[in-house]
């Protein structure tokens, strides 16, 4: 590290860059009623498409009561539908609503808004680097 660097007060600040490029996100997508806890899901219901709630749990890594949450405000929104499961009659598919594929172009598009304002400061080759940087650190 350079000198006068104090690694741990450096790594104090994660959290903080963290949730700077959560409020950026979430600020994209406030408009849609949706934000950083729940686009996730319209992305994956889009790309996979109908699945059992439990699956998209095993897709996500996040904590099912969570996804069961998210799933509960996508519902209320009209973006996700729970329709019955053939292969399991006593679970239900989520699926994308009319709606809810029409939000994948906002998504993506509000993904690329924050990705630019986040990465604002950084020169390009800052930015590899720094993308570099987190996939290893994240290994």
């Amino acid at each position: 590290m350079p000198q006068g660097t104090n690694e741990s007060d450096s790594l104090k600040k994660l959290p903080a860059v963290s949730r700077k490029y959560v409020k950026l996100i979430d600020d994209y997508l406030a408009p849609y009623q949706l934000n950083s806890s729940v686009y996730y899901y319209l992305l994956k219901l889009h790309d996979f498409g109908d699945l059992p709630q439990e699956q998209l749990v095993q897709l996500t890594g996040v904590n099912a009561s969570n996804v069961t949450r998210g799933i509960q405000k996508l519902v209320e929104n009209q973006y996700v539908e729970r329709k019955e499961n053939p292969h399991d009659r006593r679970g239900h598919l989520l699926s994308l609503t009319k709606a809810g594929h029409d939000m994948y172009e906002v998504i993506t598009e509000a993904l690329q808004k924050a990705n630019r304002d986040f990465f604002a400061p950084l020169s390009p080759a800052e930015q590899i680097t720094f993308i570099e940087t987190i996939n290893k650190l994240s290994q």
